[in-house]
């Protein structure tokens, strides 16, 4: 797909069903090799912010975790969405940034989280909007998603139709969609033909969405003119754990 397209695709499937090399517990290297602002710094965020990104290239950032993929049926595989998300969350924000999952579902994933640094606790919901999913071999899956992701202070949630801006034009919610693109490659064993180890080409891209009631999320959208505000690519290694 083109990096600076919105996808084109909707719901093809009910969760992202793995190919079954894929079921059991990994240890994975989550490494950033590339941070593109396709509109520029400023709709990235800033210089500051872009900056800061790209200084997360390389592999002395990478981020180390473990994962787990559990059967759905007797030939289906599916992640485990709350064990891999407190696992990421736990390197990525600090050990005990999770303080709540309240659900975990394929279409919709709420935390509540207090990041290392952060003075408020944060209220997080992944809602997704489009999935689709290719086998391309026996060793090759490849498979897209985009979710809704709204971030609140805890306590003022609002619904996605509400202001994102509170009276004064302070933002109290990050309102953005972002789709995440993984290429799977599995490899075998020599010694023993089993699936020890998968490698993964990773891009996500981050769009941003119009406010009715934030003219500058509005106006900033308007310039963005459907491309993705924050492109990254990642090399994902899973090991057997």
């Amino acid at each position: 797909e083109n990096v600076l397209s919105p996808p084109s695709y909707g719901m093809e499937s009910s969760d992202v069903f793995y190919p079954s090399w894929f079921v059991g517990s990994w240890k994975v290297y989550s490494e950033c090799t590339s941070v593109e602002a396709p509109c520029g710094p400023m709709l990235f965020g800033g210089n500051k912010t872009f900056e800061a990104a790209k200084a997360d290239i390389g592999p002395s950032k990478a981020l180390k975790y473990e994962s787990r993929f559990i059967p759905s049926s007797p030939s289906t595989v599916i992640a485990d969405r709350e064990f891999n998300v407190k696992s990421i969350a736990r390197v990525a924000m600090g050990e005990n940034s999770v303080v709540d999952v309240g659900l975990a579902s394929p279409n919709k994933f709420s935390c509540l989280l207090s990041p290392n640094g952060s003075p408020n606790l944060l209220t997080v919901d992944l809602i997704t909007l489009n999935r689709r999913q290719e086998t391309i071999d026996e060793l090759r899956f490849d498979c897209s998603e985009v979710v809704r992701e709204i971030v609140s202070p805890a306590g003022k949630q609002q619904s996605p139709s509400s202001p994102s801006s509170q009276p004064g034009g302070r933002r109290s919610q990050i309102l953005k969609e972002i789709e995440t693109t993984s290429l799977y490659t599995a490899i075998r064993s020599p010694a023993t033909n089993a699936v020890e180890e998968v490698r993964c080409r990773q891009r996500s891209a981050a769009f941003l969405l119009p406010s009715q009631q934030d003219p500058m999320a509005l106006r900033m959208w308007e310039i963005s003119r459907g491309r993705p505000v924050d492109v990254r690519f990642y090399d994902v290694y899973y090991k057997r754990a």
